[in-house]
């Protein structure tokens, strides 16, 4: 007989009708290398390789930068070990959400499940701001074109969810691609600045350990190692979606970020190259110029103009990821009937969350809209502080979960050391990870942000209060309206894995 206790009770049967008929996404639509570029187009490699890999080598772990990115990459790995045991166990487009619930209880789930709905659905429109400056600047620059950054802005956003609408091996396949030229082009730069051999030579220093002795803000740099990741873990969102989702998914993870790793402590490595031991004081100097100068430097003149043009792309993609795991949240919470139940539904030929994806939409929109009317600087605004109120929630929701990892197999048992290392010792480790990185947020917040203002002083409280938010409605739900309540972070019948006789 096989030993199996779900923590948490299933909820009552739903009534169904016509109207709600269709609540699947596409089963087995995508395989796990769809994963992989999903979750990739969402970290944004030449988004990072331009942008925060330059401030580390100035502001951040300097000469280190690379020996920061593989170290970051070895203490996500671990997280991902206890991550991955619960997504082998459990299935569902709600994962951070219904992880939590499942491993610390509803009240606690519910509280996760709302402050990473706002962090998906609010970084959607952040990168916005990155993806209309640079779209405005080219538009001018090659086209002769004078068009608002904002208007760029909200015509991408209203084709995500055109796009979106359709199939997700639609949006895989645009993403993919996407992705693809943005890798093949900083690798490119990367393979001619270091075979040039840069300034002076291969630099052997950038990995040794004493240059964070001698780093301006070791802290900032694994910060900013940490924020460059942000989106691997939504491998999990797409396990209801995926072909074989208790292999394919936790592959995925692994792949996702050993590949980032390895992809960004290369491109540190070119960057330290390409200026030698004065890359620190030119990228001080060059800010997000950095890593095009290389392009200048060490490869042909077309080099620059392709990523002139990747670099606007990139954002999209990113833009676009984070837009479809914020829509598979709102489907999940809409699902449980937590938001509006219409949230729950999916489009009967395409199986697509549509609704969700326009509600998605029409917030990032109103979001980008809203800046733009109060005449905010769409890279130090909307770029900038919004990311950061993102970056520290997705940062303790990873926390909680890591936490949610032990409470979950601390019920339903462990058999060997091997599960005692994989869902004890691992999430242990990662919690206090993500916990020294959410500190590291914290002290350095008005550095980050480039100013010291009440907006970007209160962002951990915003955070606190979404999450008190969606704890005390559960409280209230439990006592008002016990069937939702009971729905919070509910497993479908195909959803958990039985755990094998002892």
């Amino acid at each position: 007989m096989t030993r199996f206790s779900k923590p948490e009770a299933a909820a009552p049967p739903r009534k169904t009708s016509v109207r709600s008929a269709s609540t699947d996404l596409l089963r087995s639509s995508i395989n796990f290398l769809h994963i992989v570029l999903m979750v990739t187009a969402a970290a944004a490699p030449l988004v990072v390789v331009s942008t925060y890999i330059p401030i580390s080598l100035s502001s951040g772990a300097g000469l280190a930068t690379a020996l920061t990115y593989l170290a970051t990459t070895l203490i996500l790995l671990v997280f991902s070990v206890g991550f991955v045991q619960m997504a082998k166990r459990i299935t569902a487009a709600g994962a951070f959400y219904t992880f939590a619930s499942q491993g610390l209880g509803r009240p606690v789930g519910l509280a996760v499940g709302f402050t990473i709905l706002a962090a998906y659905s609010m970084i959607t429109a952040a990168i916005q701001g990155g993806f209309g400056h640079y779209a405005s600047a080219l538009l001018s620059n090659y086209f002769g074109l004078s068009v608002p950054w904002y208007w760029c802005s909200i015509v991408a956003l209203a084709s995500m969810f055109v796009i979106s609408y359709y199939r997700v091996t639609l949006t895989a396949r645009i993403l993919g691609l996407l992705l693809t030229l943005e890798v093949l082009i900083v690798l490119v730069v990367d393979v001619f600045t270091i075979g040039s051999g840069g300034t002076s030579g291969q630099m052997a220093v950038a990995f040794d350990p004493a240059q964070w002795g001698a780093a301006p803000a070791v802290g900032i740099g694994f910060f900013l190692a940490f924020w460059s990741w942000i989106g691997f873990e939504t491998t999990a969102i797409y396990g209801e979606e995926t072909m074989d989702p208790k292999q394919s998914v936790p592959r995925a993870t692994y792949i996702a970020v050993i590949t980032l790793g390895v992809f960004y402590a290369l491109a540190a490595y070119a960057a330290i190259v390409g200026f030698g031991s004065d890359s620190p004081a030119q990228a001080e100097t060059l800010l997000d110029q950095y890593y095009f100068k290389l392009a200048d430097m060490y490869t042909l003149p077309f080099v620059r103009t392709l990523m002139d043009f990747l670099v606007v792309s990139g954002f999209f993609a990113c833009s676009f990821a984070f837009h479809n795991n914020a829509a598979r949240y709102f489907f999940s919470l809409g699902r449980d009937r937590i938001l509006p139940e219409a949230l729950g539904r999916t489009h009967a030929k395409h199986k697509s969350p549509h609704l969700a994806a326009g509600v998605q939409a029409a917030i990032a929109i109103t979001t980008v809209a809203i800046f733009a009317i109060g005449g905010a600087d769409p890279i130090l605004h909307l770029g900038t502080w919004l990311p950061i109120f993102c970056t520290l929630a997705v940062l303790v929701v990873q926390l909680l979960v890591s936490i949610a990892v032990i409470g979950y197999f601390n019920r339903v048992g462990r058999h060997s050391t091997g599960d005692y290392l994989k869902t004890l010792a691992a999430p242990i480790v990662g919690a206090v990870a993500q916990l020294v990185v959410v500190g590291l947020l914290l002290k350095n917040l008005t550095f980050l942000a480039g100013a010291d203002s009440l907006i970007v002083t209160f962002i951990p409280v915003y955070v606190l209060a979404i999450a008190a938010t969606g704890f005390l409605y559960a409280i209230w739900l439990r006592r008002r309206a016990p069937a939702r309540f009971a729905a919070i972070g509910t497993l479908r019948e195909d959803a958990v894995e039985a755990l094998p006789d002892e």
